[in-house]
């Protein structure tokens, strides 16, 4: 890679279908915060801000691809309108700003990679957006047992560093603009470097969001192409998510939270000599909760 990288940051910070423009107030906050650091930075020379304000946001990723690799940038950054960049800075004391550990990272490997920051989708299930291949079972004939997978809450809360994954997000993603060599469209007709995956023909229920299958492409094309894979998550540089509450890092579950929950619902609990009773209040009477009701008449 050259001394110093040009950097083209893309925001896709659109709102009413694309008709304005609308984002978080941290997405603005970090960028203010980080542009001056990026462009005081020794090894970065031209830096650049665009915003694509539009849909659908296949489309603008892949806008920016191109904007960037037209325009000779090496380094192209990724931020959404929803994001909260470097979420766990001044509160976990492993946290490590995202902009400056991944383009260490990046100088130190020495080949062109794409990084992003791990956050979580909305609840009520706030599941993992970072993707690793599983199998339920070895010696299947073919090696075909297996799958992509998303990381779980627990297994997200105990990572450190840059590991090296199947697939992620790119709500907040560094890369080097030549990754997208790998995969780059052929003809007319090909898909684009983002795309939607579908679960039938008429395209009806999604089973593969644009960035999933950006990434995967890439880390399994660098696999093959290159012989390493391109594609990295940032575990120390975790990001909120605004849907609509900010989703922030999991948190553990453990036997001694549990038990002592289990201790404060205790006492609420009925003695075991004792049984709760519905009462009818016409006749005064009690009645088991499992004595069977009479029909409901509809009053004509």
């Amino acid at each position: 890679m050259p001394m110093k990288y040009d950097l083209l940051i893309c925001t896709f910070s659109y709102g009413g279908n694309g008709g304005m423009k609308s984002e978080h107030p941290d997405v603005r906050d970090w960028l203010l915060k980080s542009i001056p650091e990026m462009k005081e930075d020794s090894r970065i020379g031209k830096v650049n801000l665009v915003d694509m304000a539009d849909t659908p946001i296949t489309m603008t990723r892949n806008r920016a691809v191109r904007l960037a690799r037209d325009k000779n940038y090496d380094l192209l950054l990724m931020l959404d309108s929803d994001m909260a960049p470097d979420l766990l800075l001044g509160q976990d004391p492993e946290a490590k700003p995202f902009w400056s550990s991944s383009l260490d990272y990046m100088v130190e490997y020495g080949k062109p990679l794409a990084i992003a920051a791990p956050y979580c989708g909305p609840p009520p299930t706030e599941n993992v957006y970072v993707f690793r291949w599983r199998s339920g079972q070895s010696d299947t004939p073919d090696d075909v047992d297996m799958r992509l997978d998303q990381f779980t809450r627990e297994e997200a809360f105990s990572r450190g560093g840059i590991e090296h994954v199947a697939a992620l997000p790119t709500g907040l993603f560094l890369c080097d603009v030549r990754v997208f060599d790998l995969t780059e469209p052929k003809e007319k007709g090909d898909s684009g470097w983002f795309y939607y995956e579908y679960e039938d023909i008429y395209e009806t229920e999604k089973c593969s969001t644009e960035d999933v299958t950006a990434t995967r492409d890439l880390s399994l094309k660098g696999e093959s192409d290159w012989g390493y894979n391109p594609v990295c998550i940032n575990w120390d540089a975790w990001a909120g998510h605004w849907k609509p509450k900010v989703v922030g890092k999991p948190q553990l579950v453990t036997p001694s939270m549990v038990s002592e929950r289990l201790l404060k619902i205790g006492p609420t609990r009925l003695p075991e000599n004792e049984k709760l009773k519905q009462v009818d209040f016409t006749s005064g009477l009690d009645k088991s909760w499992d004595a069977p009701k009479r029909p409901f008449k509809v009053p004509r």
